[in-house]
């Protein structure tokens, strides 16, 4: 088997790198990254690595006549939601031409499936929770949710006018070890735990009263739902499934289990809420269990362990 991961240095791609090889070791992996948002000392040894851009139809076409992947995993992006707000149009150049370059290359060297990484950001303020996919319309609040979207109809198109196997994964706050607080994945329990461990680099802060809340998922399930999203022996043709924990957490209860987990006192700068922010986020799962089989093996307080662990160890 031969795979191919798009954005492997950065926090879910290296993730899923490193375990996609402890579960699959006689797999050929290849793995590019132009390190715009990912980290050097993140790329696996394990994998064939080229530095470029998705963007670049050159380099995209001498890897896969190279390698001819089986599947192709799409992790890269620029994924901040903030920059895309300040940069739409770099954002957008960058993501959906990028992503489109990629289907054309899988339609033309006939990859097995593309799973797309996708976003809950998609639903904007989601007026019914728990989000089902097909009760909440996609209502982009921001650029960055809006190129998700269009990838997301683009993998479609693709699915529907060449026959090219897709499905798109929507990640509902993806965090664990291995997000820095200044990484563009960056969620609210990295930057607040960066700022703990790392208070000369990173201050700490919160935004709006606190009372949001978040269905935080633990990076090693967004790692699960890729490769059992890969193993399925349906056909997909761009459909999407929320990936999640199916519960919610409001950032004043983080705070607080940060500071019981760590043993330390988070001092919060009070900011306005962000432009762009919604209220809640909460997932329905059910149709990535029904379809293939998605289950979340860690749950939030465990993976916030894991990830307090993996800042003291660092640190």
């Amino acid at each position: 088997m031969k795979i191919l991961i798009t954005g492997c240095a950065g926090f879910i791609g290296s993730n899923f790198s490193k375990q996609f090889k402890q579960r699959f070791p006689k797999a050929e992996i290849i793995g590019i990254d132009n390190f715009v948002t990912g980290r050097k000392d993140a790329v696996s040894k394990d994998i064939i690595f080229y530095e470029g851009s998705v963007t670049d139809g050159k380099f995209l076409e001498k890897i896969f006549k190279k390698h001819r992947p089986d599947y192709v995993f799409h992790f890269a992006y620029i994924p901040r939601v903030s920059f895309s707000v300040q940069f739409p149009f770099k954002t957008t150049q960058n993501n959906i031409c990028g992503t489109t370059l990629l289907l054309e290359k899988c339609r033309d060297y006939k990859v097995r499936r593309l799973i797309f990484s996708s976003s809950s950001a998609i639903y904007g303020g989601a007026k019914k929770l728990p989000t089902k996919e097909t009760k909440n319309e996609a209502n982009p609040l921001t650029p960055y949710a809006l190129q998700k979207y269009c990838d997301e109809l683009m993998c479609k198109i693709f699915s529907n006018l060449y026959g090219l196997d897709t499905i798109c994964l929507r990640y509902f706050n993806v965090f664990g070890p291995g997000q820095y607080g200044d990484s563009a994945y960056s969620t609210v329990v990295s930057a607040w735990l960066s700022a703990l461990y790392f208070p000369k680099k990173k201050k700490s802060f919160l935004d709006g009263d606190g009372k949001q809340s978040r269905d935080f998922c633990y990076v090693d399930n967004v790692v699960e739902a890729n490769i059992l999203a890969m193993l399925s022996k349906k056909k997909f043709k761009g459909e999407f499934f929320n990936i999640a924990h199916e519960e919610r957490t409001n950032l004043l209860e983080v705070k607080e289990l940060i500071e019981k987990y760590s043993g330390q006192k988070i001092n919060l700068e009070k900011r306005p809420s962000r432009i762009g922010d919604v209220r809640h986020t909460h997932a329905d799962i059910s149709q990535a269990r029904k379809s293939f089989g998605y289950k979340p093996k860690i749950n939030f307080k465990d993976g916030l362990r894991k990830t307090v662990a993996w800042y003291q160890k660092i640190s």
